[in-house]
């Protein structure tokens, strides 16, 4: 198989035969060169709406072999009918999944944060536990049920990770370390299908807590994407900010996107990110996201901003409209969202309100903020006793 890549600008093409080159073997060695231009031209994915992990999806031609995915001979016959990809892999899997892009490029960073996690432990890392665990009950009810806040490891967490150690033969001492952080994220793995057709994915996010992490020039990992990720989005409204490459690697760049926030938020500016700068960066963010005006909508239309996890097919399920209509009204050419995105929608055919799905971090009042209602309107309208949420929750919200 040859697939043709001079067409799209590079000077090389990309082959499976021997006839040509050396089809690619796992565990062989790559050239790094190679390695980084597969990164360039493969950095899409697919995924549910909604969820950070990627959709499992399997590939087969339809004759010899066949599979619960998607097949060779069956595509072609769609793509004829002028189905654009993201229609033919509907019509494969679910119908809210979509196309995702990253420019995020790193080596294997291991998802252990390197330190254990313990009573007083704080960040997105505790969070990210909490949240497996409380998954991972469902499938083992004797591990108690966590009631610490997001991201802060207390009492009922230590209770969970002990009953969960016990459970699967680990010294049960209520302390994550490599081996029951290894152990968690397997059996959240597992429960939750992560590599199955029917997979429930995850809706993590960057959290609500600031990692308790001390980072600096040559510091690498998941709190340095979380670091990037933040300075990206206050870099958008601080002109003086510069925004980071977005790699997991704490360089030169970083480490003066760092100092030029810290001088703007008046703190040392030492390019050391501590307790101090990630709970300014935190505050930061979530006050963009809090006072960050919408447009004046034109007549006869409403504008959306898009969410993580939308899609234009949600999105014009949700407003009782048509993607052919949304993409028109915008000057789309590609069905790629980015959050953030103000869309224009028919505000003839929009309906009264707006299916939110609830993430991390979300409560009633920052809700009703970023939408501009209220509260109690929203509690109204979702017959709502209490201003209690769960991650996943669909809400309605009074669209304005």
């Amino acid at each position: 198989m040859v697939s043709l890549y001079k067409s799209r600008g590079y000077s090389f093409d990309i082959t499976n035969s021997t006839a040509y080159d050396q089809y690619f073997v796992y565990g062989r060695p790559i050239y790094e060169s190679i390695s980084r231009i597969v990164d360039e031209i493969f950095n899409q994915y697919v995924r549910i709406q909604g969820q950070n992990a990627p959709y499992f999806t399997s590939f087969c031609n339809g004759t010899t072999a066949t599979c619960r995915g998607m097949s060779q001979w069956g595509t072609v016959t769609l793509a004829n009918q002028g189905l654009s990809p993201l229609q033919i892999l509907r019509t494969y899997y679910p119908k809210n999944i979509e196309i995702a892009e990253t420019n995020i490029y790193t080596g294997v960073l291991s998802s252990y944060p390197g330190t254990p996690l313990k009573t007083g432990s704080t960040g997105l890392d505790v969070e990210t536990i909490q949240t497996y665990l409380n998954r991972i009950r469902q499938n083992y009810p004797a591990i108690p049920v966590i009631t610490d806040d997001p991201g802060i490891f207390w009492d009922s967490t230590k209770a969970a990770v002990t009953k969960f150690q016990s459970i699967f033969n680990l010294a049960p001492d209520g302390i994550v370390g490599k081996s029951t952080w290894y152990k968690i994220s397997s059996l959240y793995t597992a429960v939750t299908r992560l590599a199955e057709l029917d997979s429930e994915g995850t809706t993590l996010g960057i959290g609500t807590v600031p990692p308790d992490s001390v980072l600096r020039q040559g510091s690498r990992g998941q709190d340095v994407i979380t670091l990037q990720y933040l300075l990206d989005v206050i870099s958008e409204f601080y002109p003086g900010i510069p925004a980071p490459a977005q790699d997991g690697i704490f360089g030169s760049g970083t480490r003066q996107s760092v100092i030029a926030f810290q001088q703007t938020m008046g703190l040392n500016a030492d390019g050391i990110v501590g307790a101090l700068t990630w709970k300014a960066l935190y505050d930061t963010y979530q006050g963009i996201n809090q006072n960050v005006p919408s447009p004046k909508p034109e007549p006869g239309i409403t504008t959306y901003v898009v969410q993580a996890g939308d899609s234009l097919w949600l999105i014009a399920q949700r407003y009782n409209t048509t993607i052919n209509a949304i993409k028109n009204l915008n000057g789309l050419t590609s069905d790629m969202l980015s959050i953030g995105q103000v869309l224009k929608i028919p505000a003839s055919q929009a309906l009264p309100y707006i299916e939110y799905t609830v993430r991390s971090g979300d409560t009633l009042w920052l809700l009703a903020q970023r939408y501009n209602t209220t509260v109690e309107a929203i509690r109204n309208l979702n017959g709502l006793t209490s201003d209690i949420l769960n991650i996943g929750q669909v809400l309605r919200i009074p669209a304005n």
